[in-house]
């Protein structure tokens, strides 16, 4: 069974044919680590399947707020996710 709730966009920007997901994760270990990613890329895999065929870029937002994340951990969660989405962090 499916969480629709998980599926759903938070933006969805027509323009630049993208949608777009922000993620308030805790990073600050090796296993939270590896559950985001587990989790973004099976969110953004069911939801494109979800969406019109022009929405085919994601853009994935982490809220790091309040966390002190190494950039090595940044760089991880960018390059195995880079194949099915863009990502940013915010402080």
């Amino acid at each position: 069974m499916y969480d629709y709730w998980s599926s759903t966009p938070e933006f969805i920007d027509e323009k630049n044919r993208e949608f777009i997901f922000v993620c308030n994760h805790a990073l600050e270990a090796d296993e939270q680590v590896a559950m985001s990613i587990q989790y973004n890329l099976s969110r953004v895999n069911f939801t494109r399947s979800q969406l019109p065929s022009h929405l085919s870029n994601c853009r994935i937002i982490y809220d790091i707020r309040g966390q002190l994340i190494d950039v090595h951990v940044q760089e991880k969660i960018v390059n195995q996710l880079s194949l099915v989405a863009s990502v940013e962090f915010k402080e």
